[in-house]
């Protein structure tokens, strides 16, 4: 047996009139049964039967029937006249047909699909588009349907000879019955690339609510009152508005104001208020204010559904919605729906009775929203191009033209590699990505510059349970916006969904960074040039950065905290935002100095703090002697020292104490190093010198001030 699922969808959401469709969860289902005894005698090899929506008024013919019409026009564009085998096609069908839900689009992807399984022809999913748009017209119900998710869409302009073929009248394409028994034997073949699309990202917290009027409006009906121009004014308004819709959708925590904006349209909904009653004062009776949740209305495709995106408070929205239209004595119904994000699937038994067959998108691997997420983030990554490295991404590697990036000698090659750790769970808890991204990055290219070296190349891991597209996407931008902060391309990464190993929304995210010396630039620290007196230069930290997160989530929970509460540190934001401050990126402004061969060493104050990250620039036989006083402890260190009871020895072996780098210096440079630093857009603070170890390596001194 072969099933074939594919979703319903709504097109014209808001002012995207023929350009916007949107795949919901609920499915077209048909099971196909080729050698089936029961079907030998039947018309054109094929046995239809049918169960739900329209029931009673669903063509059982199978060269009237949508499904099987298409997939008939399908065979006998590859030469077959009819169903190859005796088969048997069980429809369900839950979608309501006439109600602006994509019934008919659902039904056009279905029967192609239909006749590519059957047929056994192999087609592609994007010639499948060509084969659907010389039945439906329209790419954005298809499209959605196909593909799934959130489908912005648009026809190709053809040449002259594909234009004939791609208009030709349906009557002439489909075995109607009104073209006689030898009509579409012969059917003309689609042109390649009809349509093309793209998927728009969309935000997981948003639901659709489609309230479902028991009146069909006909797509021909609804098409008929449309005017044949329209008034630049209302096309510019629309314009305005969809440019913004796709973006907002996807973005979260969603904008309500935006998004209820700009679903606003003059040059579709406006016309089908003579055929659906009460139509605009029905739109125009909720909002975001009167009904929190509520995010944006509109008519669904040529209704007279209509689809409510919100957040929450669904019950009432959706009661409020069947409310106006009683007014007009109207009965309704309403489904919850999601975005259905795998499009058409089609799975096959494996010939074992009672085994179905299995998919990977069943197993929870989504393929598509792997490809999904590539798409979203090409603009992204490819804004970190820089010499050496074009920033491409979708290939089985990243690739470093050292010539390139200005190593005309041999280079040597300093690699770092790390995560973001436990900070992670604040940014689970608020919902926010996009800073941790930044942290990755840092965390690798600080380790390299310590080094001396100029990072080149970034490459990411991101492993989940289940991919939720919106969410990476934000967290990959940071990783892009970190990359650009340091100057180095982001040439590739991992995606990895392996349900089991994580939970919920969840994810794990690694970062390697590759970065390069010039022939005969010395790889740092010089221990060697290292003398007591040498100058501890320091750089501020923008607050916890990266590490000892587990003690600072234990010491937020002892206190009673949540991350959205206001922060007891400072007022003006809260908990989960300013713990999610990122690392400090410290490449650009310290390259000037390594490059003029300014600096002896440099500690990157990562997890085990001053105590332990000083230590590993300097010689064996020298300490480092900071005094504590020099600098400010930042208020969220500070809080949490006292918060958690903290001691100064666990203060400094946790946390960077405010300090995100030390610079060992000659003594002889310090003025010096100080101005390039300063030009580059640094503060650095003078915190102590270099003396003889006499058993400890690091030695704070005045920390009462830490008190």
């Amino acid at each position: 047996m072969i099933t074939i699922k594919v979703p319903c969808s709504s097109a014209n959401i808001g002012p995207g009139f023929d350009v916007i469709g949107l795949a919901l969860s609920l499915w077209l289902e048909i099971e196909v049964t080729t050698g089936d005894q029961a079907s030998q005698s039947a018309p054109h090899n094929c046995r239809i039967t049918y169960e739900g929506e329209g029931k009673d008024n669903v063509d059982l013919s199978p060269n009237r029937n949508l499904i099987t019409q298409t997939a008939l026009y399908v065979l006998r564009c590859h030469e077959m006249r009819d169903f190859p085998q005796p088969t048997h096609v069980h429809i369900k069908n839950p979608i309501p047909l006439g109600r602006g839900l994509g019934s008919s689009g659902a039904a056009v992807v279905a029967g192609v699909s239909l006749g590519n399984e059957v047929g056994k022809l192999g087609l592609s999913k994007s010639r499948l588009l060509d084969f659907c748009l010389m039945i439906e017209r329209h790419p954005d119900n298809v499209a959605a349907a196909l593909y799934g998710g959130f489908v912005g869409s648009y026809l190709k302009e053809l040449n002259p000879e594909d234009m004939k073929r791609k208009e030709i009248p349906l009557a002439e394409v489909l075995p109607a019955p009104q073209g006689g028994e030898d009509t579409g034997l012969t059917p003309p073949i689609p042109p390649l690339d009809i349509g093309k699309h793209i998927r728009f990202p969309w935000a997981s917290e948003i639901k659709c609510i489609a309230v479902i009027p028991d009146f069909e409006v006909p797509t021909s009906k609804a098409r008929s009152v449309l005017p044949t121009t329209y008034d630049k004014a209302d096309v510019i308004y629309n314009l305005q508005r969809v440019a913004l819709l796709t973006t907002a959708l996807g973005q979260s925590p969603p904008n309500a104001e935006l998004i209820y904006d700009g679903m606003q349209d003059k040059v579709h909904q406006p016309y089908r208020k003579t055929l659906i009653p009460g139509l605009t004062e029905i739109l125009r009776s909720v909002t975001p204010t009167s009904h929190p949740g509520l995010l944006g209305i509109c008519l669904s495709g040529a209704g007279p559904t209509i689809l409510a995106l919100a957040t929450d408070n669904f019950d009432q929205i959706a009661s409020h919605l069947m409310q106006q239209f009683g007014k007009e004595n109207i009965n309704c119904r309403w489904e919850l729906l999601q975005p259905a994000y795998d499009g058409l699937t089609v799975t096959h038994t494996d010939g074992i009775a009672g085994a179905e067959g299995m998919t990977y998108a069943e197993a929870g691997v989504s393929i598509d929203s792997g490809n999904e997420l590539v798409r979203s983030i090409k603009s992204a990554v490819a804004a970190t191009r820089r010499p050496g490295a074009d920033a491409e991404i979708g290939g089985f590697g990243g690739a470093l033209d050292l010539a390139a990036a200005g190593y005309t000698e041999p280079p040597i090659l300093i690699q770092a590699i790390d995560g973001v750790g436990t900070k992670l769970k604040i940014a689970f808890a608020m919902d926010d990505y996009s800073s941790v991204g930044i942290d990755l990055v840092a965390m690798n290219v600080n380790d390299l510059v310590v080094q001396g070296a100029e990072p080149l190349t970034f490459m990411d891991y991101y492993a989940c349970s289940k991919l939720n597209v919106a969410d990476a996407v934000r967290f990959i931008e940071g990783v892009a916006e970190g990359c650009k902060q340091a100057g180095c391309a982001l040439v590739g990464g991992e995606t990895a969904e392996m349900p089991g190993m994580y939970q919920g929304k969840e994810f794990d995210a690694g970062g390697a960074a590759t970065g390069a010396l010039k022939k005969g630039q010395k790889v740092l620290p010089d221990k060697e040039a290292m003398r007591e007196g040498d100058c501890l230069l320091a750089l501020r930290s923008s607050g916890v950065h990266s590490n000892g997160f587990s003690l600072v989530r234990r010491i937020i929970d002892k206190r009673g905290l949540s991350y959205t509460d206001k922060a007891p540190w400072d007022n003006n934001t809260t908990v989960g935002a300013s713990l999610l401050i990122p690392t400090v990126i410290y490449v650009k402004t310290l390259m000037p100095a390594i490059k003029q061969d300014l600096i002896l060493g440099m500690a990157h104050i990562t997890g085990g703090g001053l105590e332990d990250n000083i230590p590993r620039m300097l010689p064996k036989h020298l300490a480092a002697e900071i005094d504590v006083s020099t600098y400010t402890v930042p208020p969220v260190l500070k809080w949490l020292k006292q918060a958690g009871n903290i001691s100064d020895r666990e203060f400094a072996r946790t946390w960077n104490t405010g300090l995100g780098m030390v610079l060992a210096v000659s003594d002889a440079k310090v003025d010096i190093v100080t101005k390039v630093l300063s030009d580059a857009g640094e503060t650095p603070i003078r915190i102590g010198s270099l003396v003889k170890n006499s058993g400890d390596s690091v030695l704070l001194r005045k920390t009462e001030d830490w008190s």
